[in-house]
């Protein structure tokens, strides 16, 4: 018989998000298990060092007494391009100012400006004022204290298990079923449910991810009949190839670098149309590190994709991005309002530390995923479309639109996990643990059970190779209806191969169930990018490159048990 564990409130996913949502749910009195997939404290997206600074925004208006919370929530709206929830947005700036204090009290260092002692605070990805904070080593300082903080409690956690079943009955979330540690199906009994898994960047062949992000909170919510929405926005970032794969400064853009291909040939200026220059397009992509079709940026990563794919990158699948020259000499002669000096020596630090010689080698770079803008869709207390069942952090939609702000995912995980934390614990208090529905643990077991006792061999890195190949070509930056559908082929392709053979061993379930969980949700963004025929923020449609009012609506994706996948305009659900 299986181990069964009782309790109020099961929070799913270790990170941010994660961690402050079992914190606030044990505050309000609750019962609470954690349930990692990996190690506690180092597993995830916010653990995973992929930069040498994150952003963190709140208004507190320091370097910029005309900031406000107000203005905060005018940037949100303004970058989602009509696909941002208001009230989500409005709740999000204004909760903003109470994490920032929060998170140092708990240790939590945002940098400062050791002449003034003031916060250093820059202009981040499409907003208008200074108001996003620098915390160095992106986002391991907000792990390492609420792991102090949640070890300091009685919260149990269950690491190195995952979660592969939601257990939903009459439209009511109970609990959930897994694998454990040693690969034997666990079941958990629950009041409310919270999934904070982080989002799905193994899809892709270049990804700035952890490799245990590899969708599971969306397959979860999906399966079990969960609206997802704005699937087909995400952030796509210029990262280095080799040695590491790290993500590049944006503000390095500053400094107008060259980007050649591998031979070594400038190309940027054959992508430009007539009249648009170099020094406009790198002028523009300094404001914001991700890929957004809305400013004359967008020609960089279209650039360098399409250079990449038409067999005239590196061996290695990059381009090359030329600093050398660009010294502290030069730094210091760019403009007052330029955001590249203020970080310059923590980008120097990290790109040695990573064994990039920038001020003398050009270095690789690619075309990376990085966050997912969409995601189970939420209400102001995250809660999805089922009833018990609770989303924070990445894994969740609404917060952000077409495009993100920069330092507003690590916000989102604070104030989301916060309130999803609390209205789980709240509801929890008000319930009694319902029957758990036996047939569909006893089928879930011996899915789990059936795949562990196979006599072949799965190919699942080979697999997982051939996905995020196809993920990354067709869908990552240029898409269009010819390489949609060719992704769609190959997924399906994938699929089969993986239901026509069998597992040999307990340690490669795991893999499999991850690698089904990418497929499906690779899936979701390839048909839900097929389905909107126009370009928005992040979504690039080569066959549709203009912007279409008549395309402002949300989409939402959820999965019948008969027709499949459903995507529905939201104003007509």
């Amino acid at each position: 018989m299986s181990a069964t564990y009782q309790t109020d409130v099961l929070v799913i996913g270790s990170g941010g998000a994660g961690c402050r949502a079992a914190l606030e749910a044990f505050r309000a009195g609750a019962d609470v298990i954690i349930v990692a997939k990996g190690a506690f404290g180092k597993s995830g997206t916010t653990a995973f060092r992929v930069a040498d600074t994150a952003g963190y925004n709140f208004a507190d208006g320091i370097v910029d007494p005309n900031d406000s919370p107000e203005i905060h929530y005018q940037d949100i709206i303004k970058a989602g391009l009509g696909m941002t929830y208001e009230e989500l947005a409005k709740i999000l700036s204004e909760e903003a100012m109470e994490t920032g204090p929060y998170l140092e009290g708990l240790g939590v260092e945002f940098q400062k400006d050791p002449s003034t002692g003031r916060y250093i605070e820059v202009r981040g990805c499409f907003s208008t004022k200074p108001r996003m904070h620098v915390l160095k080593d992106h986002g391991e300082p907000i792990i390492k204290a609420l792991e102090k903080e949640i070890n300091g409690h009685p919260i149990k956690i269950h690491e190195h298990t995952m979660i592969t079943k939601l257990l939903v009955s009459n439209g009511t979330c109970f609990g959930a079923v897994g694998l454990d540690k040693e690969g034997e199906p666990v079941v958990f009994q629950a009041k409310t449910v919270i999934i904070a898994a982080g989002g799905a960047g193994q899809l892709f062949k270049y990804t700035l991810t952890p490799p245990d992000i590899t969708g599971d909170g969306y397959a979860l919510g999906l399966s079990a009949g969960a609206d997802l929405v704005n699937m087909e926005y995400m952030q796509v970032v210029v990262g280095t190839v080799n040695p590491t794969k790290n993500q590049l400064n944006a503000f390095l853009w500053c400094a107008r670098p060259k980007l050649l291909n591998g031979s070594e040939e400038e190309f940027l200026g054959n992508y430009l149309p007539e009249g648009m220059t170099e020094d406009m397009v790198m002028e523009a992509k300094s404001t914001h590190f991700p890929f957004s079709t809305r400013d004359n940026s967008r020609f960089i990563e279209i650039a360098i994709q399409k250079e990449i794919l038409e067999g005239r990158g590196t061996a290695q699948s990059g381009v090359y991005v030329d600093l050398t020259g660009i010294n502290d000499e030069v730094v210091n002669t760019l403009p007052d309002d330029s955001p590249l000096p203020k970080v310059w020596p923590i980008v120097k630090e990290f790109m040695a530390q990573r064994g990039f010689k920038i001020e003398t080698e050009p270095i690789q770079v690619g075309c990376f995923a990085h966050a997912i803008n969409g995601g189970l869709k939420i209400d102001e207390w995250g809660r999805t479309t089922i009833s018990g069942l609770y989303a924070a952090g990445e894994v969740a939609g609404g917060p952000h639109g077409a495009d993100r702000l920069g330092g507003n995912m690590l916000l989102t995980c604070q104030v989301y996990g916060a309130r999803a934390g609390k209205d789980a614990a709240l509801k929890a208090d008000r319930s009694s643990y319902n029957q758990i529905p036996e047939e569909q643990v006893k089928i879930e077991i011996a899915r789990l059970l059936k795949m562990s006792g196979g006599e072949g061999m799965q190919k699942t890195d080979e697999l997982k190779a051939r996905l995020q190949d196809a993920m990354w070509k067709g869908v990552l930056v240029v898409r269009s209806e010819e390489s949609l559908n060719k992704t769609l082929d190959e997924l399906k392709s994938l699929r089969e191969e993986i239901n026509n053979s069998s597992i040999a061993s307990k340690d490669a379930v795991k893999a499999t169930l991850e690698l089904e969980n990418l497929i499906d949700i690779g899936e979701v963004i390839t048909r839900v990018a097929l389905f909107r025929r126009e370009t928005r923020g992040s979504h690039y449609r080569e066959d549709y490159p203009e912007i279409d009012p008549k395309w402002e609506t949300k989409l939402l994706v959820r999965k019948n048990s008969e027709t499949g996948l459903v995507i529905i305009k939201e104003n007509q659900s």
